[in-house]
């Protein structure tokens, strides 16, 4: 964590305005984390990754206002060149390359898929932390945020098999979002790292939804 100095922890934390414990500043921390392990095995620039991951969620609250119309990738990397060029006077060539980690990281590549190595570490990291036991917790958090259920067997009779239909929130649930999206996470991480890692939260998430179904069914 001591790769920047306080004043770099500062505006990210100021700038950082998302609501809800699935997306707060400890979900930063994580990504941080992750990112930086992953540019270190992958031989990647540390500084771009680090400062890519401290304001890749900045553009949320556009997103959110939005109601999803905004990309808070795109969103995120625009405010991002402000802040690191105007307030903390960062070179021009190293703002751009952290610009583009953050508009690639979006699971849903409106902005494009990442390019650099250095992106590529960044999405890495982001997709991590919704996989393994910190994704279960996150899933519940965000479920909870919008109404959502502790179970829900998927596809339910009216819900779209492939999620890309309406789902009323009382009907999600961690199982769609798993059939949806999350377990696809592990086949479209771009580096060795990010791969490793992915397989073994998969596991643990896999594993997770084998006992809450056997829990909820009174088989255990």
């Amino acid at each position: 964590m001591a790769l920047f100095p306080a004043e770099v922890w500062r505006v990210a934390r100021e700038a950082y305005t998302a609501g809800g414990g699935c997306h707060d500043f400890s979900h930063i921390e994580r990504v941080y984390r992750l990112a930086l392990r992953i540019a270190e095995e992958e031989g990647a620039d540390q500084q771009i990754v680090g400062l890519a991951a401290l304001f890749h969620d900045i553009g949320r609250p556009e997103e959110e206002a939005s109601q999803g119309l905004v990309c808070h990738a795109e969103a995120g990397a625009r405010k991002a060149l402000v802040i690191l060029q105007q307030q903390l006077g960062l070179p021009e060539s190293l703002v751009e390359q952290v610009c583009h980690c953050i508009a690639a990281h979006r699971f849903r590549k409106q902005a494009g898929s990442p390019l650099s190595l250095e992106a590529k570490c960044l999405y890495d990291a982001d997709k991590l932390d919704s996989l393994g036991a910190v994704g279960v917790a996150r899933a519940y958090l965000w479920l909870g945020e919008r109404g959502g259920a502790v179970y829900r067997r998927y596809p339910m009779e009216g819900q779209d098999p492939h999620g890309l239909g309406y789902c009323p929130p009382e009907d999600d649930s961690l199982q769609r979002e798993w059939k949806v999206k999350l377990k696809k996470i592990k086949d479209r991480l771009y580096t060795e790292a990010g791969r490793r890692m992915a397989r073994q939260r998969h596991r643990t998430m896999q594993e997770f939804l084998y006992r809450l179904e056997r829990e909820v069914m009174g088989e255990e």
